[in-house]
């Protein structure tokens, strides 16, 4: 009988963990994201302080990349992590753009400047998109405009953005159904102009 216990309760709590085991490797992702992206919050701020007070004139991920490219950074496999999502890292990045990861450190990816394209890491970074206005909306009110996000909902339950002020924010999937009309059980939500969520339209992953 006590042993017939012993099952039944290890039984349980293996359905509990298998249960919500997904959910918190998601949480922990998501504060990972975060933690990342005030790391590239860090960097950018060394850059302005090189640069008259100025973000980069760059649009797009060469936002958040310009002070790796120029030397701002100790180039390290450790610093270079913090430009792609733990939901979405370096190695499924470079696969998906043709890549052998085998054959190419990560450093030596983040250096190749005239390869950055759509999809090359999993962030998204400011892009005033031309518009004088929206740059200078950063200027003046940088809590209110987001300089990098996660390219696409790369976690279960959130979107993790970080605003000109230097905190991270997590948009919900109840919000971006909310504010897009999207389904996303069904339907792909990607940030940048049009996506829906006026915050969130000021960055691209071009």
């Amino acid at each position: 009988m006590e042993m017939m216990i012993v099952v039944m309760i290890i039984g349980l709590l293996s359905t509990y963990l298998v249960v919500n085991a997904p959910a918190w490797m998601d949480r922990a992702r998501m504060t990972a994201s975060e933690q990342n992206m005030k790391r590239l919050y860090t960097f950018l701020l060394d850059y302005q302080q090189h640069h008259n007070g100025s973000f980069p004139r760059d649009s797009g991920q060469r936002f958040f990349i310009r002070p790796w490219k120029d030397g701002m950074i100790e180039k390290t496999e450790s610093q270079a992590n913090a430009f792609f999502s733990p939901a979405y890292p370096f190695e499924d990045c470079a696969a998906d753009m043709g890549y052998d990861t085998g054959e190419i450190t990560i450093v030596e990816y983040l250096d190749d400047w005239d390869a950055i394209g759509p999809g090359y890491t999993s962030y998204a970074g400011f892009d005033a998109g031309g518009d004088r206005d929206v740059r200078m909306r950063l200027k003046r009110n940088p809590g209110s405009t987001a300089i990098v996000s996660d390219a696409q909902k790369w976690h279960r339950s959130a979107v993790i953005y970080l605003t000109g002020d230097g905190a991270t924010h997590r948009l919900l999937n109840t919000e971006i159904e909310e504010l897009t009309g999207l389904d996303l059980e069904e339907e792909t939500f990607m940030v940048g102009p049009g996506c829906g969520v006026e915050i969130l339209e000021t960055v691209s992953n071009t």
